[in-house]
């Protein structure tokens, strides 16, 4: 069975959750891949440059992102 067919089975919070568990493996092995030399760039302009607005966790950030993408849908 395919990884792409595997992942078709799934119901829309088994998604979410393997993505949850993808992560926590990623950033279990930081070393394991480079990030993209542009991105030494876009932090440092950041940091030198703060975005105003507050900031959200990772639980309010996605809820707001799923909320957006619902208002979306229902536009359409």
């Amino acid at each position: 069975m395919s990884l792409e067919t595997l992942i078709g089975g799934l119901t829309r919070e088994e998604k979410l959750a393997a993505l949850d568990l993808i992560w926590e493996h990623l950033q279990s092995e930081p070393g394991s891949f480079a990030s993209p030399a542009w991105h030494e760039q876009v932090i440092q302009e950041r940091l030198q440059r703060p975005d105003p607005a507050p900031r959200v966790s990772l639980a309010e950030a996605r809820t707001q992102v799923e909320e957006a993408v619902h208002a979306r849908r229902a536009s359409n």
